[in-house]
């Protein structure tokens, strides 16, 4: 039933960030896993068992209907095996080549075989969930003080080339202008190093969209006190958390993740007067369009 196919996809399982109280994610692997087998539930790869077994677990899931979470988890399940059958159906699409297998390139080329099946699947506004960690980088953030050597820019390489070959298979697909790629973390890193050539948690940090509709080349956000949307790169300076000699720049956000949030989506769909109910806190802050999305 494409019809059903869920607004919310994660390509690494199911995080808190991604779970909603009346919407749950679907939960993929990702390539090079074929896509018609990425959600795997019956155990057996051909009809006529996978007939049999879907038939034996739809009547299975009919039992204690009188049980609110017996019921809960009959529906879920239920979903799960309506949304197998789904992709089971529309078969392994081929999407432009991606680079070197890498994390965030897998789970990337995954979204750009479910975008490419958009009409079959009956898509129309889907949110693709993906994540690439290992930036938590205490020591080891550089090597021999080389800003190209190290674990940040072996991360950062794999951000670009992902990215990269994403984006480009939106042009090929003709739907460049309607995805919109952006980042998100919960944490910034301080800007003066530690003793072991890394960097520890901070605050403020930046981010990137990318996508046919972004109005890019710019710098976005809400000025500061320098009038600029960068805060003054200063150890102890007006935008640093820390103070005195041994303040590691720990910056204060010159613009909230609510407008972020809010501007994003103001672009996916959401009317302005309902911005609130999804981002309570946006009338504490300046614009809630950052304008970079036309």
């Amino acid at each position: 039933n494409a019809a059903s196919f869920p607004t919310l996809v994660s390509l690494i399982g199911t995080p808190a960030f991604v779970i909603g109280n009346t919407q749950h994610p679907l939960a993929l692997a990702p390539a090079p896993t074929r896509l018609d087998t990425a959600l795997r539930l019956d155990g057996f790869p051909n009809p006529p068992d996978t007939d049999s077994r879907y038939s034996a677990m739809v009547e299975l899931l009919q039992e204690d209907q009188n049980l609110t979470l017996v019921r809960g988890a009959s529906q879920v399940m239920t979903e799960a095996l309506e949304v197998e059958r789904t992709l089971r159906g529309v078969g392994d699409p081929l999407v432009p080549p991606f680079p070197v297998r890498t994390s965030l390139g897998n789970q990337l080329e995954q979204v750009a075989k479910l975008i490419s099946l958009r009409g079959s699947l009956g898509m129309s506004r889907q949110i693709f969930f993906c994540s690439l960690g290992g930036f938590d980088t205490h020591n080891g953030q550089v090597i021999g003080g080389n800003p190209l050597a190290g674990t940040h820019a072996t991360l950062l390489a794999q951000v670009s080339t992902a990215l990269k070959a994403f984006y480009d298979a939106t042009v090929a697909l003709g739907v460049a202008s309607q995805v919109v790629t952006f980042t998100l973390s919960d944490f910034s890193r301080t800007y003066k190093p530690n003793g072991g050539l890394g960097t520890d948690h901070a605050w403020g940090a930046h981010h990137f969209v990318v996508g046919g509709s972004v109005l890019g080349g710019e710098f976005y956000g809400v000025p500061g006190s320098n009038g600029t949307v960068f805060p003054t790169l200063a150890p102890d300076g007006p935008d640093d958390t820390d103070a005195g000699s041994n303040a590691r720049g720990r910056w204060i956000p010159t613009t909230a993740v609510d407008q972020y949030g809010a501007t994003l989506a103001s672009w996916f769909g959401i009317r302005a007067v309902d911005l609130p109910a999804v981002f309570p806190n946006i009338g504490r802050f300046g614009p809630t369009n950052l304008g970079f999305l036309g």
